[in-house]
């Protein structure tokens, strides 16, 4: 399951995700089960080929178009990191986001910034036509989305991804998701969910048992973005 935050302007920037006192983040697996990470993987988003077997959060810098590197030939979606609460993001296998006990939650952001000179995976209009090559599987009423469509303006939280090799057909799984983001609205002024509700996003994700999707397909949450009407 890719999760997608769906921004309402190709200029808006999005710097983080995280938690706060108020609204302390998570994102748990509500049946117990775990999280799959390709072996000897963590929470980092990985180059590999095969990577669509491989649970990782980002912000946004991920290989989604041909141009990769940030400026000094650096990939961009490898300078990721987690926040201090976020106590597992380095450790292979990890099967859940694990956070500080204590602490607000468990985040990430990319190292180098929402700086779109250095980093343009920060900039929600990277995404848009051939760069993306991600499409909506679902209508979402409200946020511009269509079932086929590309998902234009559209940031990504992670991929999520269960093992259902051994659940039944119709089984229901699903995924709680809390969190609220940091960034720049049209690129210039800066909104966050520390003090903002509108940038606070709480959603249950439902899991496909039965059938599998073909590889590439992926599950769609449109979230409210930088700008426009959120959703519950």
């Amino acid at each position: 399951m890719d999760v997608y935050v769906k921004c309402g302007a190709s200029t808006d920037i999005v710097s983080s995700t995280f938690g706060v006192s108020a609204y302390v983040a998570s994102t748990v697996m509500n049946q117990g089960d775990a999280f799959v990470q390709k072996s000897g993987s963590s929470w980092a988003p990985t180059t590999d080929s095969d990577g669509g077997i491989d649970s990782f959060v980002t912000s946004g810098c991920r290989n989604q178009g041909s141009d990769t590197t940030l400026a000094g030939g650096k990939a961009a979606f490898l300078n990721m990191q987690g926040d201090t609460n976020f106590t597992n993001y380095n450790t292979a296998g990890a099967g859940t986001i694990a956070s500080l006990s204590g602490s607000a939650g468990a985040g990430w952001y990319p190292a180098v910034g929402a700086n779109t000179s250095t980093n343009p995976y920060a900039r929600a209009g990277y995404y848009n036509g051939a760069s993306n090559l991600a499409k909506a599987t679902t209508t979402i009423a409200g946020n511009n989305i269509a079932a086929g469509g590309s998902l234009d303006n559209a940031w990504m939280v992670g991929r999520f991804v269960i093992d259902l090799t051994d659940v039944t057909a119709g089984t229901v799984k699903d995924m709680t998701m809390k969190f609220a983001i940091a960034g720049k609205n049209n690129g210039v002024t800066t909104v966050t969910g520390a003090t903002n509700a509108a940038y606070r996003y709480n959603q249950t994700l439902t899991f496909a048992s039965a059938p599998i999707p073909a590889p590439g397909a992926v599950a769609l949450l449109g979230l409210a973005g930088l700008v426009g009407r959120r959703r519950r």
